[in-house]
């Protein structure tokens, strides 16, 4: 090769090398950023409120990109829009969460075009789209648990209260009230239960539903409560009447108030029993009609109540941690002695019941063992032994599982599967043997024969003796 070509060569090889040093110093340079804003998660406070509630839906959004972004985030009920929130200079990587707040007042005339008074709402949210955004798909996120909204119902008002400020020693005052609006209301009932270690009962007040200042001849009558249980007997009012039809009234309208005195720092149900609550109406065929109850205009539109003066985390978590049978074989008739220990597994004092059954398989009826016991005022982190006695008098002749059950709180409890715990040991029921003769009885029953035959055989030599020939 000549000497000019291979100075041609080398300064070839050189333009190559140079060239491909430009093209990656120019990549590393000029690398564009990547635009994609998310929903991750959408959820509202409640699944089921009263028309005119506010429900809060809370839209967690995140920044996917690697840029900084400004967006909006527009919550919806179907296709309408509840609120709209701006986000600004979300970082890359980041999530931010939004509370956005949907007044339910403007349901009234679709939820009324219902034959059962209710309507259930699709929830979704959307984040706009960011300048060079192309993954767009996840910008829209619904939400899996639709929320109902009913009216004709008899609520605990308030239905949440959260406030750390009502303090041990204070008053609590709940009503019980309708928005039912029509001119038929007759009479109304109720009856309702709460967390005694929380809250005390003092006092039950006329509402302004049916009152002597509509007509003279209203009736008010308070339950009473029972302050050990937790519990507000039937209290009611109507207006008395004899043929023809009695006088009603019209509501929207409060039933009733019902005030408590704070015992203590914790949370509490109001629960209204389904059973008893009701809202009437006269009727000539029928002593009254029924407005509404446990199953009309739909089976829950009945809605209860809550109270908590705690921020701090509330943990309801009862566990049936043993359930222990003696003997584990007995004959018919003979009694088995069972041991449960139950545990307060979570952070408030409870009150439950424990049940114990045989052969217990859901949904087949199982047989249940003496009447349940009550547990009051267990301690968060205290145990309790309970004593069962299973009588196997009308028990059949094989082999049992016995299952001890808390049946569920009611009251927030999440941990519900260590509400029932079986006996790793089992229970077999024999048949009663047969009475043995013993062995003395035995003896003289075969002299007596042994002597019957003897004497027999003696008489029939005479008899015979004495025979002509």
């Amino acid at each position: 090769m000549t000497k000019n070509g291979l100075l041609i060569l080398l300064l070839l090889l050189l333009t190559i090398s140079l060239s491909g040093t430009n093209k990656h110093i120019i990549g590393t340079s000029y690398t564009q950023a990547s635009h994609d804003v998310a929903v991750t998660s959408v959820a509202s406070s409640v699944t089921s409120a009263r028309l005119g509630d506010l429900v809060d839906i809370s839209v967690v959004v995140e920044n996917q990109g690697t840029a900084t972004e400004n967006f909006t985030v527009t919550a919806y009920y179907d296709t309408t829009s509840i609120e709209a929130k701006p986000i600004t200079n979300l970082q890359p990587s980041l999530n931010t969460t939004l509370v956005l707040t949907w007044n339910t007042t403007g349901l009234k005339e679709t939820i009324y075009a219902t034959n059962v008074k209710e309507k259930s709402y699709t929830i979704k949210a959307t984040a706009t789209t960011v300048p060079g955004e192309t993954e767009t798909q996840d910008n829209e996120l619904v939400s899996s648990i639709p929320v109902r909204v009913v009216m004709q119902y008899v609520a605990v008002v308030p239905q949440r209260t959260v406030n750390a400020s009502i303090a041990p020693n204070m008053n609590y005052t709940v009503s019980i009230y309708t928005d039912y609006s029509g001119t038929d209301v007759w009479s109304w009932q109720f009856s309702l239960s709460y967390n005694p270690i929380i809250l005390e009962g003092i006092e039950v007040r006329n509402g302004d539903l049916i009152t002597t200042a509509k007509n003279s001849s209203a009736k008010f009558y308070p339950g009473s409560f029972d302050n050990t249980l937790g519990e507000l007997s039937l209290t009611g009012a109507l207006f008395e009447y004899e043929a023809p039809p009695p006088p009603t009234t019209s509501g929207p309208g409060t039933l009733a108030y019902v005030t408590f005195r704070v015992k203590g720092t914790g949370e509490s149900d109001i629960t209204l029993m389904e059973t008893d609550t009701e809202l009437l109406g006269p009727d000539t065929r029928t002593p009254f009609q029924q407005i509404i109850n446990d199953f009309l205009p739909h089976f829950d539109h009945i809605l209860h109540g809550s109270f908590r003066n705690t921020e701090a985390q509330i943990i309801h978590d009862i566990a049936v941690i043993r359930v222990e049978p003696y003997p584990t074989s007995v004959t018919r008739g003979e009694s088995v002695n069972v041991t449960v220990i139950v545990e307060n597994q979570g952070t408030e004092t409870e009150n439950f019941d424990v049940e114990l059954y045989s052969d217990y398989n859901p949904p087949v009826t199982a047989e249940i063992i003496g009447a349940p016991k009550t547990v009051l005022g267990l301690a968060a982190n205290a145990n309790k032994t309970l004593r069962f006695t299973w009588n196997t008098t009308n028990a059949a002749i094989k082999s049992y599982t016995l299952t001890a059950i808390v049946p569920e709180l009611g009251i927030g409890e999440t941990d519900k599967d260590n509400n029932i715990l079986s006996s790793s040991e089992i229970v077999t029921v024999k048949e009663r043997p047969g009475t043995p003769i013993p062995v003395t009885e035995i003896i003289i029953g075969i002299v007596v024969v042994t002597a019957v035959i003897a004497v027999i055989a003696i008489l029939r030599r005479r008899i015979k003796k004495q025979l002509p020939e």
